[in-house]
């Protein structure tokens, strides 16, 4: 069984430039994968040869998007992003025993994503 679990990560940049970077497919592929292409609410993302489909199902301007992974058929099950003052809360649902590796996933996401970022604001 899955469980929620919520990680969060300071940054240092604005609310609109973070959402534009967890919404749109070009901008997901300069940090959450290799290569992001959408149909729709439909996200196929790629990594190295490997590809998953997601569904964007819920968003709101420039504070939240949450997504479903096509390979959960329960709606409960869901990764999201929740921008806040200076912070990014990601919630996302793994097995007990893969939280640390959960974790080291995101942390490693996210340096990449911080990557991106400053390179804007240089």
């Amino acid at each position: 069984m899955l469980e929620p679990i919520k990680f969060e990560f300071k940054l240092n940049y604005s609310k609109k430039m973070l959402y534009n970077y967890i919404y749109t497919p070009e901008k997901m592929a300069k940090w959450f994968a290799d290569y992001v292409k959408s149909i729709g609410s439909r996200y196929i993302c790629f990594w190295n040869g490997y590809e998953e489909t997601c569904f964007l199902i819920k968003k709101k301007k420039e504070k939240s998007v949450r997504y479903k992974w096509e390979k959960f058929e329960e709606k409960k099950y869901y990764f999201e992003f929740l921008i806040q003052e200076k912070l990014l809360i990601i919630t996302d649902f793994v097995n007990k025993n893969e939280i640390e590796k959960s974790k080291m996933w995101w942390q490693n996401k996210i340096k990449s994503l911080k990557k991106s970022l400053k390179k804007l604001t240089w």
